[in-house]
């Protein structure tokens, strides 16, 4: 089988990750793959280092998409660049001739429209919400949104929130399905530790206010009340507005001995090293693979209650989830009552992501579900 995967940016971020394994895996079956880039970055060196041929077609993938900000108004003059530059995918496509079309996000728009003009099956993997996470709003409405992504023969959703959000709570169909992500394995043995007493808070991930760290920084005067020698580490990085931000409410709140910025670190092994505890702050986190990176790892998750956070963090099991600053502190008491009580947490949140969120188990489910829609649909 031929796959044409089809990525709407080109930085190694979450989604563009979780692409990349599923690429992995279909090369490594004998399978010819191919990826189109809108545009260089930094995800290049994988390709290149993991042999995986891709090409780079300069064009804005996510036509039907608007953020109600000024720059967007340069929207009608990207689509024209995009419209000229069709012709060259189109012109890639027939000469890698693929059996199947991949979206990698609700995001990519032009897969849809390319497979259906050359009668190539096509398949969305939809990681977001796009309104609710990234401001992101269909430019004919919701309900047309959800009518355009189900043009696809089939679809993948990365968590039942999402789901439910875009598919607009309708059931899904055989050819709809919720597939979690899955995470490389660490090789990390677990072992019962002590209640630290200076405390290694941590949030992950690239500055967007979606993504919460000002909550996370917010929390910190409560959570010092509790543990004096708490320390929360940043790690991410985007210039802009956010990030001066964040800065600047540390400065304020006067918490410089107490917050750190670490920046963009891209080893997952050096990011997890001393956390003791993970804050996903995001208010709509589509699945959380920083989530689960960091239950690999026996670290139990503070999480915020929405998206796919409230599907991976169990209250009690593997940590707790909250809406409110009082819920997150209440929820932080609760693991560090006892040694015996933090122990459950990070053992079960060890076991419930090496058990539940395996890359074999996810790239399994998604080869499973491509081979149905390529035979049934």
């Amino acid at each position: 089988m031929r796959i044409l995967f089809i990525s709407n940016y080109s930085d190694l971020y979450g989604a563009n990750r979780s692409m990349l394994t599923i690429i992995e895996h279909f090369k490594k079956k004998g399978d010819e793959v191919a990826l189109i880039l809108p545009k260089h970055g930094n995800i290049e060196e994988t390709l290149v280092q993991k042999n995986i041929k891709y090409v780079v077609i300069s064009c804005f993938t996510q036509l039907y998409y608007y953020k109600p900000q000024l720059k967007y108004l340069a929207l009608p003059f990207l689509a024209m660049h995009t419209y000229f530059q069709i012709s060259k995918i189109e012109k890639y496509v027939c000469s890698f001739e693929p059996d199947l079309i991949y979206s990698n996000t609700s995001a990519e728009n032009l897969g849809i429209k390319i497979a259906k003009k050359n009668g190539i099956k096509h398949i969305s993997h939809i990681r977001e919400f796009m309104d609710l996470d990234h401001d992101a709003r269909f430019v004919y409405g919701r309900k047309k949104k959800k009518d355009y992504i189900n043009q696809s023969d089939g679809v993948i959703y990365v968590s039942n929130s999402v789901a439910n959000h875009v598919n607009m709570g309708e059931p899904l169909k055989e050819w709809q399905r919720v597939i979690y992500n899955g995470v490389d394995t660490v090789d990390w043995e677990y072992s019962d530790k002590s209640i630290p007493e200076e405390l290694n808070l941590g949030v992950v991930g690239i500055f967007d206010p979606e993504k919460g760290q000002d909550v996370a920084i917010g929390m910190m005067p409560s959570i010092l009340m509790c543990y004096p020698k708490a320390k929360l580490h940043v790690w991410g990085d985007k210039e802009g507005k956010y990030k001066k931000r964040l800065y600047s409410m540390v400065n304020q709140m006067e918490l410089e001995e107490n917050v750190i910025f670490h920046g963009f670190e891209k080893n997952p092994n050096i990011i997890y090293k001393d956390m003791d505890i993970l804050m996903m702050c995001s208010r709509s986190e589509g699945f959380g693979r920083v989530t689960v990176e960091a239950m690999q790892r026996a670290i139990p998750v503070l999480g915020y209650k929405s998206g796919g956070t409230s599907e991976l963090v169990k209250d009690g099991f593997n940590g707790y989830s909250f809406l409110t600053q009082e819920d997150c502190v209440c929820g932080l008491k609760k693991m560090l009552s006892s040694e015996m009580e933090f122990n459950k947490l990070r053992k079960n949140a060890y076991d419930d992501a090496r058990t539940n969120y395996t890359v074999d188990l996810y790239c399994s489910r998604v080869e499973a579900f491509v081979e149905m829609i390529m035979k049934n649909k």
